[in-house]
């Protein structure tokens, strides 16, 4: 019996018991479906994380103040004279409220013409112009900000004052400026959910000299670790140094480890796929004991009764994973929008009443060819192995016997 003969007669002897091969199908769909639903939000994420970190540049050395103690103008000069150094840009955050909007934003003072480095080398604005390099009380409003996150309507316009508590202080900006939709978090902060102003005047605001966070950049990709080094040395434990490829090492090998853990997790539902796969040969080898006996007494071999029943496991486990391939996209995309609807929504797009996803949502879904072939194969693996004791069951009964079976 050459393979295609095998193929046939597998595939007739399952859809004969169409509910029962069906529900074994589902249940190896089921794992795989899991797998590369979960598989792909990680990827995704992944991706997004990946892109926003790297809008900072690979040169980027990020210095953030370890204590209650800022990093202080002697502090810049002697960075600024490091070896290989192109530029210092510091900046102040705080956390605060706009009133009558009951909206927790932060707030970040740096100065105008360094705000595109922080925002990864783009300055996007819906409406309105960026903040003088002056002590003065203007501002540019990230859009979740400007806008109401349910129904995209328009809060606050250019030239509008808002209100914002910080602490027990109240600070009154004038809007110059609104940004687009970023719909990503870099450095510090969202710039979505973020007021920026002038360094200046939130320096004189808080009645305090220095700087909360310092981004350096390093002259080339291959002195970003010198720089990074002579830094730590420059300031010791009053900071935290970190490189932006650093932060993204860890990130990859923090959400390696989750995958690995979620694809574990649902791999264990391919115990009941293999259950399920090796009660349907059983009851199969049982229901054609005769028939069985009868092809053996004309002729067929050992062998191929084996390679009969092989190949009737494999293509449960074979077509589960096609199956399952097709729900898993489905289901991540919708958990996409589960996520976008149960988390808050944030305009996509840059436009009033546009399409509009959560923060938690902002990435998209990609299915990995990784993570795909480890479920079709996983698929597969087991079903075959769950139809090997029934497969040599069958090809080890004795003809005879077979036929007086009832």
């Amino acid at each position: 019996m050459n393979p295609y003969d095998a193929l046939r007669l597998a595939w007739k002897q399952l859809v004969q018991r169409k509910l029962r091969t069906a529900l074994t199908v589902l249940a190896v769909a089921v794992g795989v479906m899991v797998i590369i639903a979960l598989s792909s939000h990680t990827q995704g994420l992944y991706v997004s994380f990946i892109a926003n970190f790297e809008k900072l540049g690979p040169t980027t050395v990020i210095v953030t103040s370890a204590g209650t103690r800022l990093l202080s103008d002697t502090d810049l000069y002697r960075i600024a004279e490091l070896p290989n150094v192109a530029s210092v840009i510091p900046m102040r955050s705080l956390g605060g409220s706009v009133e009558g909007l009951n909206t927790r934003v932060s707030i970040v003072g740096v100065r105008s013409y360094e705000l595109k480095e922080l925002l990864g080398g783009n300055v996007d604005l819906n409406d309105g112009n960026l903040f003088p390099d002056s002590p003065i009380p203007a501002a540019v409003v990230g859009y979740n900000i400007a806008y109401d996150p349910s129904s995209g309507r328009k809060l606050i316009d250019v030239g509008q004052v808002i209100v914002v508590r910080v602490g027990s202080r109240s600070l009154v900006l004038n809007v110059l400026g609104i940004l687009n939709y970023y719909g990503s978090s870099v450095f510090l902060s969202s710039p979505d959910d973020t007021i920026y102003i002038p360094l200046e005047y939130f320096v004189r605001f808080s009645g305090t000299q220095g700087y909360s966070a310092v981004m350096v950049k390093a002259s080339d990709v291959s002195v970003v670790s010198e720089v990074a080094d002579n830094v730590r040395t420059l300031l010791g434990a009053r900071a935290r140094i970190t490189t932006v490829q650093s932060v993204i090492n860890t990130f990859t090998t923090i959400l390696n480890q989750i995958n690995l853990l979620l694809v574990s997790i649902a791999s264990t539902s391919f115990i009941a796929a293999g259950l399920g796969t090796f009660n349907i040969m059983m009851i199969s080898v049982l229901e054609r004991t005769r028939e069985i006996g009868l092809i053996k007494a004309l002729g067929m071999r050992d062998s191929e009764v084996l390679l009969l029943y092989l190949t009737q496991g494999l293509l449960v486990g074979i077509i589960g994973g096609l199956i399952g391939f097709g729900l898993g996209i489905v289901l991540s995309h919708a958990l996409s929008y589960v996520f976008s609807f149960g988390m808050g929504a944030a305009p996509v797009g840059g436009g009033p009443g546009a399409a509009r996803s959560s923060n938690f949502a902002s990435y998209t879904p990609i299915v990995s060819n990784y993570y795909t072939l480890i479920a079709i194969f996983l698929s597969m693996f087991t079903t075959a192995v769950a139809s090997i004791y029934p497969s040599w069951r069958a090809a080890r009964l004795n003809p005879v016997e077979a036929l007086r079976y009832e």
